[in-house]
């Protein structure tokens, strides 16, 4: 039997692959990942301070889609 510290030692990061029409931010089903569970999104307004989303999307933080209908790459959960 591994202990959680050796099998954590094994992840390695690999190459990050993406279909051809993926965006670092879209619009997504309901009930994933989405801004509305993540722990950068502002409700009040609908914003992400994530500072990440913030440098793609030019510093502008309003969110372009409900909460509950779009993510990020960034997503991060609450």
């Amino acid at each position: 039997m591994h202990s959680l510290t050796e099998l954590l030692g094994l992840i390695t990061e690999g190459k990050i692959e993406y279909p051809a029409d993926h965006k670092p931010g879209m619009r997504v089903t309901k009930g994933g990942s989405m801004c509305a569970n993540c722990e950068y999104w502002v409700e009040k307004g609908n914003l992400c301070n994530n500072k990440y989303w913030l440098q793609w999307h030019d510093g502008d933080a309003k969110i372009p889609a409900p909460a509950d209908e779009y993510c990020c790459n960034w997503w991060h959960a609450k």
